[in-house]
């Protein structure tokens, strides 16, 4: 087997949202900003929380979109959902202007320049569950009439975190976490085998789930991610029907917007991207082995020039052969050549 360390290093690097990232910190704090200087938001105790995946660390390039959950911890059960919608509208269209637009759930605002848009999600204390739990407006009815809905966005952050402090690619060094570095991976391989639904965050549960049912201990990331995804595409074909649990509300099942046959699409898709992924981990040879890690992550996409995320050693051929120059040990040489991503 081969371990290909260095290169799962520079896929992880080359899906990183790193310019992504820096704007939508600036959106989001001009966000904020804007809407911790109204006088009726403030009366109602905002305050905002980034949830999504940006702000679970989990985002992988590129972020068109970035989530803000705005809480007003003041918020008594009088408040309506769609009078607070239009005030937060009006604040933000005032702050923003030809940049706002107000959706079912939520108020969206465009930044241009950063290619990406913020989504305020309005959340008042849950009125069953108030020390834990907040509620977010419901659809909005065609009579008009909008109604409340239970979630807990910042439990999963919370989840995430944990998570990646009880799983350890070297159990040795406490900053070595594999979730959340497998998280992105994993949506790097729904964005490659997957047609749009169902969608990242519901590719993030089934990870979280097989991870809490797996209990895995490698010591690879190739292995992780062999095992993980093989864990996902077990499980996937059960959830045509329903979703996995809700990692953060009781008795709750996640919704995705896939039909029926979108599910058991995917979970065909994942079936063969998980046989993939063996295959890679039991290749003896290097180069043979990195050409199928490179099949199974694609490339990077929502970006001009689209690159493999997945590069091979310097010392291997694009067709998964090895380079005959410069490899062969030469008696009294000064040095031996590079190693070749094997272990034991």
């Amino acid at each position: 087997m081969a371990n290909l360390a260095k290169s799962f290093k520079a896929a992880l690097s080359q899906i990183e949202p790193e310019e992504d990232a820096k704007n939508a910190q600036e959106a989001h704090k001009q966000v904020t900003e804007a809407l911790e200087a109204d006088d009726r938001l403030k009366k109602l105790g905002v305050s905002t929380f980034l949830i999504g995946s940006y702000g679970r660390h989990v985002s992988i390039k590129r972020v068109k979109d970035v989530d803000v959950f705005a809480r007003l911890t003041k918020a008594t059960s009088s408040l309506r959902p769609g009078d607070i919608l239009d005030h937060v509208t009006e604040v933000l269209e005032e702050a923003f202007p030809d940049c706002v637009e107000r959706q079912h759930r939520s108020v969206m605002i465009k930044f241009p320049d950063f290619d990406l848009s913020v989504d305020v999600v309005i959340a008042r204390p849950c009125v069953y569950h108030p020390d834990d739990h907040w509620q977010i407006p419901e659809k909005i009815e065609d009579d008009g009439r909008a109604s409340w809905v239970e979630t807990n966005p910042i439990k999963m952050a919370e989840l995430t975190t944990a998570a990646n402090k009880d799983f350890l690619l070297n159990p040795n060094d406490d900053e070595s976490g594999i979730y959340m570095p497998m998280v992105k991976l994993i949506r790097q391989v729904r964005r490659t085998w997957v047609d749009d639904q169902p969608g990242g965050y519901y590719f993030e549960v089934l990870t979280y789930h097989a991870f809490q049912d797996l209990q895995p201990d490698e010591s690879t990331i190739a292995s992780y991610l062999s095992v993980i995804l093989g864990g996902i595409a077990e499980r996937l074909p059960d959830y045509v029907d329903e979703g996995p649990d809700d990692p953060t509300l009781d008795d709750r099942t996640i919704k995705t917007k896939a039909t029926a046959e979108q599910i058991e699409a995917a979970a065909e898709r994942i079936a063969e991207a998980a046989a993939l992924a063996k295959k890679a981990l039991e290749e003896e040879d290097p180069c043979k082995s990195a050409v199928l890690w490179r099949d199974l992550l694609g490339e990077t996409q929502d970006i001009e020039e689209p690159e493999h995320v997945f590069p091979l050693p310097d010392y291997c051929n694009p067709d998964g052969s090895t380079k005959s120059s410069g490899r062969a040990l030469v008696k009294g040489a000064p040095a031996v050549p590079a190693g070749q991503d094997r272990y034991a």
